[in-house]
């Protein structure tokens, strides 16, 4: 299991937090095209979660393809999700297998992604595809909470702008 800790930043022009993160000393990790699939039960609903496949593109490299239960928790201005994955060897079949279980595809969506590393911190830029959901964000998982206020003054984003609300959360706000 793997345990997140997140906040998006929305309303962001990519390029202009690109070269902040750039000014700031901030790595460029990778260039990702990803195929997000986000499923629900029929009947029902995950207590805390969501699955997801996620197939990759990863500085031109096909990565292995990832399923992924989420399971969320929002706390006090982070979001917390402990993830559990496996690899899949096709999209196809674990899709009829959730199919036949009564979970089904929610919305399957494209999406680019620039990351970033800074002050041991990642920062995720990521641009879906207009008819998934058609405003850029900027996802920063933290190490640690205390990081959180300082990196944020350190790119001059306001509280504001900050969410703890999943893509599902800001799709279904459309």
């Amino acid at each position: 299991m793997q345990r997140e800790i997140e906040v998006k930043v929305l309303n962001i022009i990519p390029k202009d937090m690109e070269e902040k993160l750039t000014s700031l000393g901030a790595e460029k990790v990778s260039r990702e095209l990803q195929t997000n699939y986000t499923f629900e039960p029929t009947s029902g609903e995950f207590e805390k979660g969501y699955l997801r496949i996620r197939e990759s593109l990863i500085d031109g490299k096909k990565a292995p393809i990832e399923l992924t239960f989420k399971e969320v928790k929002n706390e006090k201005d982070v979001r917390i999700n402990n993830e559990f994955t496996v690899h899949i060897d096709s999209v196809s079949m674990m899709t009829s297998i959730l199919e036949k279980m009564g979970v089904k595809l929610k919305y399957k969506g494209e999406k680019e992604r620039f990351s970033y590393r800074y002050k041991g911190q990642r920062f995720d830029i990521d641009t879906w595809d207009k008819n998934t959901y058609p405003h850029p964000y900027m996802e920063i998982e933290f190490t640690n909470q205390s990081k959180i206020d300082e990196i944020l003054a350190d790119l001059g984003i306001e509280k504001g702008m900050v969410t703890t609300k999943s893509i599902s959360d800001l799709i279904n706000e459309l």
